[in-house]
């Protein structure tokens, strides 16, 4: 249990409840992890934006979202965002376990398509050396039909499971 106190459905009203009751229709549930957001009512809609934008795509740009979070994330030990990213992967997008355990290694394990396999190496770069990224690199980017604003997006994505990860671990999200 959360080391913070985390509203549930009942508790919430307002614009927070109106998001909880979209996330309890996509997913099932409102996890602790979304109800953690609910603290700060302006990042929580601003990190659902986010998902929906991310779920808003084709299969294998969702795949590559996923992908980013479960390595963004176990890199950083986030036992919640491994096991909700890693089961996604399997669940969703037909992963197999051993490849799931191989994908950080050895990103071609993805099987995705070449755009989105530069796509995510791209994005833990941007993470992992960010100082290594040369205005060749956007060109690239650019060459593959991205604009400034998708670029922008993809790094955003994979440096918000930074702070996804610190806010997890720090308060304990299970």
């Amino acid at each position: 249990m959360s080391l913070l106190k985390v509203a549930t459905m009942q508790e919430t009203e307002g614009e927070v409840k109106e998001i909880f009751k979209e996330v309890e229709s996509a997913f099932g549930a409102v996890t602790e992890g979304i109800s953690l957001w609910a603290l700060n009512p302006k990042a929580l809609k601003f990190q659902w934006e986010s998902i929906k934008e991310q779920m808003d795509n084709d299969e294998d740009t969702q795949k590559m979202y996923t992908l980013i979070r479960y390595i963004v994330s176990e890199k950083n030990h986030c036992a919640y965002c491994i096991g909700l990213n890693g089961g996604m992967l399997i669940n969703m997008y037909g992963m197999s376990e051993d490849e799931l355990k191989e994908v950080s290694n050895d990103l071609s394990v993805a099987k995705l398509t070449s755009k989105n396999q530069m796509l995510l190496e791209f994005a833990l770069r941007s993470i992992n050396e960010p100082q290594s990224i040369q205005r060749k690199d956007i060109e690239e980017l650019h060459s593959l039909g991205l604009s400034d604003a998708e670029i922008f997006n993809l790094v955003l994505i994979a440096s918000m499971m930074l702070v996804v990860n610190t806010l997890f671990d720090t308060f304990d999200v299970e």
